[in-house]
């Protein structure tokens, strides 16, 4: 439980990092993610719809 505590916060104090240092790549992830998640749904109502 400790090491995956330890991990959790070393991935969070990464993320921050890299907001902090370069915010405009930053906000281009984070567009191509909410993207990316959009697609997946738009085909996950494709794949329901057609069952």
């Amino acid at each position: 439980m400790f090491l995956r505590r330890c991990a959790f916060v070393t991935c969070l104090l990464v993320l921050a990092l890299f907001v902090l240092r370069h915010p405009g790549q930053a906000a281009d992830v984070t567009g191509a993610i909410a993207h990316a998640l959009a697609v997946l749904a738009d085909a996950v109502a494709l794949v329901t719809s057609a069952l």
